[in-house]
Formats: structure tokens, sequence, C-alpha cells
């Protein structure tokens, strides 16, 4: 009975987990989901919207990083079976992710607007593209592990927790985190950028750069040399940065970040 109970614990979760994805894919798109990145009532208070916007994604950061850390997983599964610590997070991750999309104040003030088809089509194509990557990433380095089923599929079987594998192919031979670079550009993937979007885009970009520099640091505690070495070798991002000089996060970070002041430029007129 208890692993009935665990499979169908681990199943809801995975399929909430993939719902979550789709939703919040629709809610930045707006399109499909019942309320949308820009959907609601804008009453013209841009700041309270701003501050607002940005407690939420606070939050919704801090949950997916400090539940991340390995301090937690060992606080935490002397309460939770730890074959089921990582569906359990997928179940507290979906709520996270409702209080971030009800309680998201649009700022319907357009940044840009991309009228020609061909470079909007092109756009919208780069957003699915992203979607993909980042799916097949999961894939990479253990897809059921990552939404919680591998766990129990292995406690079922009475078989040892899975030593932590390292493996360098595929997207991970390009760069250490194609998932990650997935959430930071795909929010700016959009023919219409408004203030609102752009809050989101950029205080995810931002908050993605923050929390690598602490999962680095966990992996090098965890896997030691070898990610070292990895760290040297292939770029953090940008493909096209390789090299030891160029492959490190900081420098990498920094072109990011010219890119987010080059867009907060940009964003000025509207904003006035």
């Amino acid at each position: 009975m208890k692993k009935v109970l665990a499979w169908t614990y681990a199943g809801i979760a995975y399929a909430l987990a993939m719902a979550n994805i789709v939703y919040i894919v629709g809610f930045l798109a707006d399109f499909g989901v019942p309320k949308g990145i820009n959907t609601g009532h804008y009453d013209g208070s841009l700041t309270s919207a701003v501050v607002v916007n940005l407690l939420l994604v606070t939050g919704f950061g801090l949950h997916h990083s400090v539940t991340a850390r390995p301090f937690f997983k060992r606080w935490w599964t002397r309460f939770v079976p730890a074959h089921l610590e990582r569906a359990t997070y997928l179940y507290m991750t979906a709520v996270v992710t409702a209080i971030l999309v009800v309680a998201w104040q649009p700022i319907p003030i357009t940044v840009w607007h991309v009228d020609n088809v061909w470079a909007a089509g092109a756009i919208i194509g780069a957003f699915l593209l992203t979607i993909g990557m980042m799916f097949s990433a999961t894939f990479h380095f253990g897809h059921f592990g990552f939404f919680g089923l591998s766990q129990v599929w292995r406690w079922v079987r009475e078989a040892r927790p899975a030593e932590p594998v390292f493996a360098a192919r595929y997207l991970y031979a390009l760069i250490r985190h194609p998932i990650s670079l997935g959430w930071m550009v795909l929010p700016w993937l959009t023919p219409r950028m408004t203030v609102g979007q752009l809050v989101f885009a950029v205080s995810v970009t931002l908050y993605v750069l923050i929390a690598t520099y602490f999962e680095e640091a966990d992996l090098v505690s965890e896997l030691g040399e070898r990610y070292q070495r990895y760290r040297k070798e292939v770029p953090a991002f940008l493909p096209f940065l390789r090299g030891r000089a160029s492959a490190g996060l900081g420098r990498q970070a920094l072109c990011i970040s010219a890119v987010i002041g080059l867009m907060f430029l940009l964003a000025l007129p509207p904003l006035h």
C-alpha cells in the first residue's frame, strides 16, 4: 500500500509540474491561459505595481534557491521521506507559481512592439525553440529524477539512492546551464514588450545570475575536481565565449548585465 501511495503522490506531482510548465509558458506568452502577464486591471499606480511584482519574483526565487540547497534538503528530509523530497518540492513550486500568477500586477505600457509579421514570427519561433531546448535539457541529466519519479522507482526496488552523475554531453557540452539560460531568455522573446513583462524579464535574469553562483558552489562541493575542470572548459551561458578567461560566470554575467542595461535605456521613454 505504501508503494502505491508513493507512486500516486509522485505521479500527481509530475503531472502538476508539467501543467505548471505549460501554464507559466502561457503566462509569459499571454496566450491560452486565464491569467497572462498582461491580463488584469491596471489602475495607473506604476510604483506599487513594480514593487508588488518584484516581491513576487523574489519570493518565487527564494523558494527555488533555498529549497534546492543541500542544507535545506538535509533538514527537510527529517520530516519528509527522502524518496518523496523532490515530489514535495514540485507541489510547493506549484503553490508558489500560483501565487505569482494570481497576484501579478499587469503594467500594460508598451516598451516595444514589433509590427513586421516576419520579425514577429521569428521572435515567436525563438520562444518555442527555447522551450524545446529547456525541456530537452532535462533528459540530458535525468528527466525523471528531476521531476521526482526516479527516486520513488529506486525506493520501490529497494535500491540505494543514485550517486551524483556528471556527464558533459549534448547541450551541456556547449554551455553549463541551458535551462537557466532558457529562463533568462524566454521573457524577452515577445513581439510586444510591456513594462510589466520587462520587470519580470529583468528581475528573473538577475535572479538566475545570482542563483547560478550558489548552484555552482554546491556543484563544486559535490563533484569536486571534475566540475572544476568543466567550469574552465565550458561557458556558463554564452557558447561563443569559450576559453578559461571567458568561460567564467563573472565575465558572462557582465555581458548579460550590459544587455539588461541597454534594455532599460530603451525602456525609459515609455516610463516618462
